[in-house]
């Protein structure tokens, strides 16, 4: 009986050790996507406040073209491939996110 009570005790210590070492882990990945989340909410702001001035957007980038032809150009292509890949991660979460969200309600 004292030798259960023992290994019980011992195991209890493992797996507190476990829980503890888990939500640090947890919180070490918590803490990257609070960093992550806040550099996309920076963003964000940034088109929003751009969106919000477009003529000053559009000086901006006829300033650049004006500076340097080929370094906006490419500029251009590049902004072009991120705006399509955008549009598709868009289309793609549009498919995936329904099932997504009538699934969470189900469970209620």
């Amino acid at each position: 009986m004292r030798a259960r009570l023992i290994e019980l005790h011992r195991q209890r210590a493992r797996l507190a050790a476990r829980a503890e070492a888990e939500r640090e882990q947890i919180a070490g990945l918590l803490a990257r996507a609070d960093t992550a989340l806040a550099w996309l909410a920076r963003v964000r702001g940034v088109l929003d406040e751009a969106r919000r001035r477009p003529l000053l957007l559009g000086a901006a980038a006829l300033l650049v073209l004006a500076w340097r032809p080929r370094r906006a150009l490419k500029l251009l292509a590049s902004g072009w491939s991120l705006w399509r890949l955008y549009q598709r991660a868009l289309r793609w979460w549009a498919r995936v996110a329904p099932p997504v969200r009538d699934s969470s309600v189900r469970g209620t």
